[in-house]
């Protein structure tokens, strides 16, 4: 019976996408690394309750920030330009896992401040999101399901609509997107996703 048990979990282990180099759930534990087509890369580590640090190292191989995430979608706390400024974002309503068809909105408060100084900015605003149907794709010759979700940011200095593609079967997402009021869009897809 014991041969028959170590034979059962070797085939399970064989056919699991993580054998394979596809990621799974527990991947994200020790990292992932997600490579984007503008040239930069994102080392992708989950923490508890649901949160995911997402470091990025830009082009030209500089690191550039990190972004705190529930879900790796809804940012707690931020950097931009190495670590000169520190964003911190708190939401009125509990930021909900996105699921298909998900269409949510919160009011939201940010405050930023510098590396070693005292808050310089506050403002509130309200961030609205969508998410769309569920599809299948293929990165790094794995099939993953995936939701496409929005997040516009109102009402503050800063309005614009966030892209992520998010990952339901490995509960993280990724920003691919980002458009400015003036019709600017910033995009890169994925290229690549590996485990550490």
């Amino acid at each position: 019976m014991g041969k028959m048990l170590l034979r059962a979990a070797v085939l399970w282990a064989l056919a699991s996408p993580a054998y394979g180099g596809c990621l799974a759930g527990e991947s994200l534990l020790k990292g992932v690394q997600v490579t984007l087509q503008d040239g930069s890369s994102w080392h992708v580590q989950r923490g508890g309750n649901d949160v995911i640090r997402a470091d990025q190292t830009n082009a030209e191989g500089r690191y550039a920030r990190y972004v705190i995430a529930r879900f790796g979608v809804y940012p707690i706390e931020s950097t931009r330009n190495g670590q000169e400024n520190m964003s911190e974002y708190a939401y009125a309503r509990t930021p909900p896992e996105p699921v298909a068809g998900l269409d949510w909105t919160s009011n939201t408060q940010a405050t930023v401040t510098p590396v070693g100084g005292v808050p310089s900015a506050k403002w509130r605003e309200k961030v609205h999101v969508t998410v769309g149907a569920l599809q299948q794709t293929e990165i790094s010759g794995c099939r993953y399901a995936v939701l496409q979700m929005d997040m516009g940011h109102l009402g503050g200095p800063y309005p614009s609509v966030q892209h992520f593609t998010y990952f339901p079967d490995l509960r993280f997402g990724i920003q691919t997107r980002i458009t400015y009021p003036a019709d600017t869009v910033k995009k890169s897809a994925i290229l690549a996703m590996t485990a550490d």
